[in-house]
């Protein structure tokens, strides 16, 4: 018993592989639409009751009309099938049904003194595919499909009862409008409490942005506000102190006061909305000799070399980067490759801002910390406005950077900015 059993399932796996197998192959299963149709459950759930519909339609038929055996199945489709389409498409298929219900009581005499010019089943489909039409047509129409479907119903309809199904009919219609209109106010509600939430978060991280600007000001300004002050004063409070100690003194208090500017300028973007911030301008490409000449003064060796056009003919964002690139680059070669020379090149041309920064005799920690800093910070800083950057031994023993920045911004980011 067990044994034929499994015979038996096995059979009906294979049938099914078999018959699943050459429905793929047709053409219409193939197509887009009836795909995106049989993609959806809602839709398979109600070919499943189209297809209950029918197979009652269909004997059921000659208890009622007079119809002729091989038009049978025909008639019971147009009563049954419609509703397939109550989700995809429902204004088609109410057409159909109610087209189809009076062609039926205009063609085919009832029989066994049956009342309704259709049958039992093709007034089910009717009122479904009416609530359908409802719920999903445009609203516009809605009052077209109430007058349509009631004077189909009291062309259908025994006369005794064709006023109550006109009043029956308007209720539906009424309720099924009114669950409409309740299911759409209930998205647009959530729609805007979802715009609410976000807002809300929005403006805790700009208020959480503007603490964290106004912590970092506070400890930075003051620790550099030392620094300052002491540097400046170091003359008057500490004995001996020669020109020479007292001008290391003062460009150390220059080079901290730079630094603060600098601090103030960037923090000012964390600032919420309406908040005042520093205008300090931008330092650009020019500004890079200014750092070159920080460099120098703490006692390194830097050589700076001008290729092609002026550093005004850049791009103020460009012109950012490249100094922040050349910054980072001139950072990382003192800490790394202490009293090694230093070798900064800036070439530009119509096209292209190139910055090339290498230093002799380096060794240069490759795994920086991710998260906007070292090397792979001036990666994004090159790719964010469009350029790219190299970085790494050149193998005659020096350190390498050479970012390629577009002279101009690509119209798309200029178009964003």
């Amino acid at each position: 018993m067990r044994g034929s059993t499994f015979v038996g399932v096995r059979i009906w796996r294979r049938t099914r592989d078999t018959i699943g197998t050459q429905v793929r192959a047709l053409p219409l299963a193939a197509d887009p639409t009836v795909l995106a149709f049989i993609g959806r459950r809602v839709n398979i759930a109600f070919t499943v009751v189209a297809l209950i519909m029918f197979s009652i339609a269909w004997p059921t038929l000659p208890l009622t009309h007079s119809v002729i055996g091989i038009l049978l199945p025909v008639v019971a489709a147009l009563a049954a099938f419609p509703v397939m389409l109550a989700w995809a498409n429902p204004m088609l298929g109410w057409g159909i049904s109610l087209i189809s219900a009076l062609l039926i009581g205009a063609l085919f005499d009832r029989v066994h003194e049956w009342m309704w010019t259709v049958q039992v089943v093709h007034i089910i489909e009717m009122l479904v595919l009416a609530a359908m039409v409802t719920l999903r047509g445009p609203i516009r129409w809605i009052p077209l499909y109430w007058l349509c479907t009631c004077a189909v119903f009291v062309v259908a309809a025994p006369s005794d009862t064709a006023l109550g199904w006109v009043v029956g009919l308007t209720m539906l219609f009424v309720t099924c409008w009114l669950l409409r209109v309740l299911l759409r106010s209930r998205r647009e509600l959530a729609h805007e409490t979802e715009l609410k939430d976000v807002a809300a978060s929005r403006t805790a991280v700009l208020a959480e942005r503007a603490r964290i600007a106004r912590d970092l000001h506070d400890v930075v300004a003051h620790r550099m506000s030392v620094v300052v002050v002491a540097a400046q004063t170091a003359r008057f409070r500490v004995d001996g102190v020669t020109p020479a100690a007292d001008a290391e003194f003062q460009s150390i208090a220059v080079m901290a006061r730079e630094a603060l500017d600098e601090v103030r300028q960037m923090l000012g973007v964390l600032r919420v909305d309406g908040e005042v911030s520093t205008q300090a301008p931008n330092p650009g490409v020019a500004e890079i000799a200014d750092i070159v000449a920080a460099t120098r003064g703490a006692g390194i060796t830097v050589d700076l070399r001008w290729i092609g056009a002026a550093p005004e003919t850049v791009n103020e964002v460009v012109g950012l980067t490249a100094y922040r690139i050349a910054q980072e680059c001139l950072a990382n070669a003192t800490r790394h490759a202490p009293g090694a020379r230093i070798d900064v090149e800036i070439a530009i041309d119509e096209s292209s801002v190139r910055v090339t920064v290498v230093n002799l005799l380096a060794d240069v920690d490759e795994k920086e910390s991710s998260g906007g800093h070292g090397i792979p910070g001036m990666s994004e800083r090159a790719e964010a406005v469009g350029g790219v950057l190299v970085a790494g031994p050149d193998g005659v023993g020096a350190f390498r950077v050479s970012a390629m920045l577009p002279m101009r911004l690509p119209v798309a980011d200029a178009a964003m900015g």
